[in-house]
């Protein structure tokens, strides 16, 4: 039996009316025009179609009945029951116990207050626990925003048991922004960045018994900008984007992800050996068939030690031994340099011993029929190391899972920019993040943030841009585990301050430590929406196209150094292309009308210009759609909605803190006279708008890369540019962009959407496929249908490219 691709027509007529004059930061920025080195550019053409003409005649035999795609919430829920139990097995720890090494002391309540006059007065009151503190949890995260200073004290007690192993650390998973740490009124180091692990050695100040421990945590504003109490524009030093968990408050704390502070990850105190492992990294070499496993070892005795390291790798989601206890003694060899007299040590191996502080180890691993980490499959290895003293006591442990896989990009090939997983061509068809999965991580709801991640690749989502900000490593695990890939994005947004060049390039390498474990992480990128001179404030940051290109190199190099195979998408959403890498454009045209291109260039087939010989991506583009009512209802102030039936006739969206539906709808729809009218139209025409751009790019095969903005709203009426909303309900939208991600479908394209007796016009029909391969034997039927009865019916030998789009004929 031949196999049959159907479509069905979709029209939609669009109302424009003049934007209301209000404006927030996000349409303030789709306003502007940036044009300042056009002449590097290129704009994409429509592609030049051959001139086919479908059949006309009717043939009734091709007449087919419409297969209907899932739209409602039970039937993606009962999809997502059944794709939960097929990952099932991708989730299990079947990977040998390892013996655990450390003792932690999870430290996981505080008291806590914001600064006072008296803390820089008498601050060592402050060290003792002066004050009135608030009692709070761990996570803990909200305000104060801007400049501001708080403080976290507690009281540890330790046992003469906690000292023996060695070493006491204080280890923190990350804080949010600048963190002292003071133990018995010393201050036994610092850290700034919001989304890395960092940790200090504690043994000599502590003692059994009890101690005090301090922790100053102190904000600025972001290097975006933010408004003081007098209303300035204020451009501060933190290195944050507009990305990140938000907080419960209506106003404020649900809308952009404003710049909060506090200790938002778990913290501990860890006893273990002076001589341990700090972090381990395998970098997978596929063609090669091995791993090369990179480990620290961090001594915090007084001399060089010799240690022998016995390492495992085992299968973590499957049972396979792939190797065993092989003993690893630290050596090297004498390379003699180039001019230099001959001594008696050219050429002699020699044992390595670990010095004070870290010692950075490569132990490369046989992976012979070894099974790859895909997305469908994603099988994971786990890497088990042992670290044992020349008298044979084991000193340490740790483990490390990892996936066999490869992902590149092609930037010497014409076109650039092809991106291959495992070796085999890849399109990424996404959406961006902001905050649902870290609150998932934040309350240690483990089942949520594995229904999310299937909820993605049930939109036939293969990506997700963590938007303009690394988020935490349980995040990584189950992208890992549940085979969805992601890019990670620096938190810069705009520009950068020139101070704070270094402080991004130690920040830089700190995310990339934090994701290069991860097989399903594949892209890093460095800044949001670049703007030329400084965004008008090049007295504050960075503001010309060379100094970011220093830039650029510098994280780069950093970047490379701990993983040589990353990807590197320099910006995202550039205002002032071009940059290194894939280019990459925002366009948000469906609801800032005219933001990017206007609607009907993109309708034909052309984008912003672009490097010369290169793809294309886009990782944003959405429009709003209002959440349902009983999400209104269940979480909103009650003054954001109407009280009465007359009331309700005259509500609009401006009522909803931060909402742009109002100011924007007149462009694309007729306002309303109640609450379920709003709700309905505006979800209509999202559903609209992510159909229509989603198929666009579609139809374009130099558009490589694509992720809308947003996939589920972190909070009620967040950014009700999200597809689904806070309590997992999907909007029209998810549907209609679920069915435009199919990865085998159809797509028509015509210049109008309404037409009179007697006049002639044409569809174009197209083929797209993101699949590998080009299945055999498939037919492509159409047909005309009026008041639900088949007029004309005919039907080709379906033409199906190889991962590209591929126009069929004219109807």
């Amino acid at each position: 039996m031949k196999k049959i691709i159907s479509s069905l027509f979709t029209l939609v007529i669009l109302m424009k009316q003049d934007v209301y004059s209000q404006q927030d930061k996000f349409s303030e920025i789709a306003t502007r025009t940036y044009d300042t080195r056009l002449h590097l550019l290129t704009e994409p053409k429509p592609l030049e179609l051959p001139l086919i003409n479908l059949p006309v005649s009717n043939n009734p035999a091709s007449a087919f009945k419409i297969v209907k795609p899932i739209s409602t919430k039970e039937e993606l829920y009962a999809e997502l029951a059944k794709l939960k139990k097929r990952y099932e097995p991708f989730m299990q720890n079947l990977a040998p116990v390892p013996v655990v090494t450390r003792k932690q002391i999870p430290l996981t309540t505080f008291n806590w207050r914001i600064e006072t006059l008296e803390d820089l007065s008498n601050f060592s009151s402050t060290l003792n626990g002066g004050g009135k503190w608030k009692k709070v949890n761990i996570p803990h995260y909200g305000p104060p925003l801007g400049r501001a200073v708080t403080y976290y004290f507690k009281e540890i007690d330790l046992a003469k048991e906690d000292f023996e192993k060695g070493s006491l650390f204080i280890c923190f998973k990350a804080v949010d922004y600048k963190a002292s740490v003071f133990v018995n009124g010393s201050l036994c180091g610092s850290h700034e960045g919001f989304f890395a692990p960092f940790e200090f050695e504690i043994s000599k100040i502590t003692h059994p018994g009890k101690n005090t421990l301090l922790i100053k945590v102190e904000n600025d504003f972001t290097t975006t900008g933010g408004k003081d109490d007098k209303g300035n524009h204020v451009i501060g030093d933190k290195i944050y984007s507009m990305s990140g968990l938000g907080y419960d408050d209506p106003e404020y704390g649900w809308h952009t992800c404003p710049g909060g502070m506090g200790i938002y990850q778990d913290c501990y105190i860890e006893s273990r050996a002076s001589l341990h492992i700090n972090d381990i990294f395998v970098r997978p070499q596929v063609e090669s068939s091995q791993a090369e496993a990179w480990i620290e070892v961090n001594n915090f005795e007084q001399y060089p030690a010799d240690v022998i390291l016995r390492i495992s790798v085992y299968g973590q989601n499957f049972s396979e031994t792939v190797v065993e206890n092989m003993e690893y003694i630290p050596s090297t060899t004498y390379i003699p340099g180039v001019g230099d007299l001959a001594k008696p040590k050219d050429w002699e191996q020699s044992k390595l011993k670990m010095g004070y502080g870290p010692n950075y180890l490569r132990v490369p691993v046989k992976m012979k029929n070894f099974k790859l980490w895909e997305t469908d499959n994603p099988w994971l290895y786990q890497l088990q190391v042992k670290l044992y003293d020349t008298k044979g006591n084991l000193l340490d442990t740790r483990f490390q899972q990892f996936g066999m896989r490869s992902f590149t990009m092609d930037t010497v090939n014409t076109p650039k920019g092809k991106m291959y997983l495992n070796g085999k061509m890849i399109r990424l068809r996404g959406a961006n993040s902001m905050g649902f999965e870290q609150q998932s991580v934040l309350h240690s709801n483990w089942n949520q943030l594995t229904e999310d991640l299937l909820l993605a690749k049930l939109c036939n989502i293969n990506y997700l841009r963590f938007t303009q900000r690394p988020v935490q490593p349980e995040v990584y695990d189950y992208c890992d585990k549940l085979g969805l890939l992601n890019q990670t994005d620096l938190p810069l947004f705009g520009s950068i301050r020139r101070n704070q060049f270094a402080e991004a390039i130690k920040q830089v390498e700190e995310m990339e430590r934090l994701v290069r474990k991860h097989p399903s992480t594949i892209l890093v990128t460095y800044i949001n929406e670049r703007f030329p001179n400084a965004e008008g404030n090049p007295q504050r940051s960075l503001n010309t196209a060379d100094e970011y290109y220093r830039l650029f190199t510098a994280l780069d190099q950093a970047v490379l150094l701990n993983n040589p195979d990353r990807v590197i998408k320099a910006g995202d959403g550039d205002y002032d292309p071009p940059s290194p890498g894939l280019p990459d454009n925002h366009c948000y045209n469906t609801w800032y009308n005219g933001h990017g291109l206007g609607l009907g260039k993109m309708y034909k087939g052309y984008w912003q210009p672009v490097k010369r010989g290169w793809m294309y991506g886009c990782g944003e583009f959405g429009a709003e759609g209002l959440d349902p009512r009983n999400v209104m209802e269940k979480y909103y102030p009650a003054s954001w909605l109407p009280k009465t039936k007359e009331e309700e006739a005259t509500w609009n969206a401006n009522r909803i803190a931060m909402s742009q539906t109002h100011r924007f709808h007149y462009m694309w729809y007729n306002p309303q006279h109640n609450l379920n009218d709003w709700i309905d139209a505006s979800q209509d025409y999202q559903a609209w708008a992510m159909k229509f751009v989603a198929e666009s790019f579609r139809r374009d095969p130099r558009m490589t890369s694509f992720a809308v903005h947003l996939f589920i709203d972190a909070w009620p009426a967040g950014w009700m540019k999200a597809i689904m909303d806070v309590d997992r309900q999907p909007k029209k939208a998810f549907f209609t962009y679920r069915n435009a991600l199919e990865p085998l479908m159809i797509s028509l394209r015509s210049d109008r959407n309404k037409f009179f007796a007697g006049e002639e016009t044409a569809f174009e029909a197209w083929i797209c496929n993101d699949l590998n391969t080009a299945p055999a034997g498939y037919q492509l039927k159409y047909q005309i249908e009026k008041e639900g009865k088949v007029v004309m019916a005919n039907q080709i030998p379906a033409n199906i490219p190889v991962n590209s789009s591929q126009f069929q004929g004219f109807l």
